[in-house]
């Protein structure tokens, strides 16, 4: 028991660094509540700030401590906050993707359920079913939705386009995108597509688009841990899209980061990027205007679709400040709180009451009319939701892969191997 312990303590001193150590000394017994996030760019620190704001206003007596943590998609967080959650010192309330990241807290015990406090709220009767589900572990709730980012989106260089001709609205399948990005290549523009993969996830976020363009069946199967085939012609039509889709990106993605891909359709040096809606604030960090020099469309064979990254918080068992916690979760489930939170994230809520005249234009023409309309919603494997962790570390070395050699067959293996090496490890059933 004493050689486990002291595992947990090294392990967490290493991968969390001086973090676990300062927090474990200096932990508040006054009426705080403390949260940990990975919320640390300029607009991300605007709207967790926002919501702490309006915790304050309905808890004025109440403390909010933030401990975040920079590192992007939270691959960073997780090193720190893990640790933590194992030693029995979690804080109150901390970020997690909702679906599979938060499996390996519940089968350890480390969450209460918080359904009661669903049911008190009624947050069931404003939320879609794929999203609540995405928040259930068994038949109980776990984590509080605070947003909606979009992952199957296009940006687009507008002047670019209209400078050569070509309707963003015509392009809805990869056959017809891919024709005009071969019209953009041969009119000058060298590299019509925008990549930044040094991190690995982007590249596997542009594929999860495309198996998402085989069907919502098809990735039904995908996230359900049924595609074993590597001969699935699905499976070997999106990777062959994929490779076709590498023929016209920057040669330097592999040292960009994806804000830096973004960057390039600001800068005119691309027309496209494949992104999470995320990305919008980029081009409103660069003062350009939604509609006039940016735009956007749904990835090619997802019309109706969409793909959910979903953050929340959860009420970690065994906390200091439990009242404090679940006050926070009600602020973070509430109305208010996260229309004071998304508008400035450029996320949306996933409430369906939410008031969509403090949001942007992105958001009002796009995003938020696409959620409510949605025929299927699909949660993200790259962003943590869709498939077990066992599967995800094995994805992006997979796309890393196949990125340098284009081998369909190889990533096909590979990536049906990963799967079956996992098959114990899909416990949700998703019903897409």
């Amino acid at each position: 028991m004493y050689v486990v312990a002291a595992a947990v303590i090294i392990t967490a001193l290493i991968v969390g660094g001086v973090s676990y150590y300062w927090f474990v000394l200096s932990r508040p017994s006054a009426n705080v509540v403390e949260i940990y996030h990975w919320w640390t760019s300029g607009g991300e620190a605007d709207a967790i700030n926002a919501l702490v704001a309006y915790f304050n206003t309905q808890y004025p007596n109440v403390t909010v401590i933030q401990s975040p943590v920079a590192g992007g998609a939270g691959y960073v967080f997780k090193a720190v906050i893990k640790p933590l959650v194992l030693a029995g010192e979690a804080p109150d309330s901390f970020q997690l993707h909702a679906g599979y990241e938060g499996q390996p807290y519940y089968d350890g015990g480390y969450l209460d359920s918080i359904t009661n406090l669903f049911n008190d709220e009624h947050w069931a009767n404003f939320m879609p079913k794929v999203v609540l589900d995405m928040v259930k572990f068994g038949n109980d709730y776990y984590a509080v939705p605070l947003d909606i980012h979009r992952a199957n989106v296009v940006w687009y260089n507008k002047p670019l386009l209209t400078a050569h001709n070509i309707n963003a609205s015509t392009l809805t399948t990869w056959n017809l995108f891919f024709d005009a990005c071969q019209k953009l290549k041969n009119e000058g523009v060298t590299s019509p597509i925008s990549l930044g993969d040094s991190g690995k996830w982007a590249a596997s976020h542009v594929l999860e688009q495309m198996i998402a363009g085989e069907g919502i069946s098809f990735y039904q199967d995908y996230v359900n841990g049924l595609v074993t085939s590597p001969t699935d012609t699905k499976l070997v039509d999106a990777l062959n899209n994929f490779k076709r889709y590498l023929n016209f990106t920057n040669t330097d993605h592999a040292s960009l980061t994806w804000d830096q891909a973004t960057a390039r359709l600001i800068t005119n040096a691309s027309a496209f990027n494949v992104m999470g809606d995320w990305a919008n604030g980029e081009f409103l960090k660069a003062g350009k205007v939604y509609g006039t020099f940016y735009g956007t469309f749904v990835a090619p064979g997802t019309q109706g679709y969409y793909g959910l990254v979903v953050d929340c918080f959860e009420h970690p068992k065994g906390v200091k400040h439990a009242d404090n916690s679940l006050n926070w979760l009600k602020i973070v489930g509430s109305k208010a709180g996260q229309d004071a939170f998304n508008p400035l994230k450029g996320s949306i809520s996933p409430r369906n009451d939410s008031d969509t005249t403090k949001y942007g234009p992105y958001q009002r023409l796009f995003a938020i009319p696409d959620f409510r309309a949605a025929a299927h919603m699909y949660p993200s494997v790259v962003h943590g939701s869709g498939a077990p962790e066992s599967f995800t570390t094995k994805l992006d070395d997979i796309m890393s892969a196949f990125v340098t050699n284009k081998d369909v067959s190889a990533a096909a293996t590979a990536l049906t191997n990963a799967i079956t090496a996992s098959h114990d490890d899909y416990t949700k059933v998703w019903s897409l």
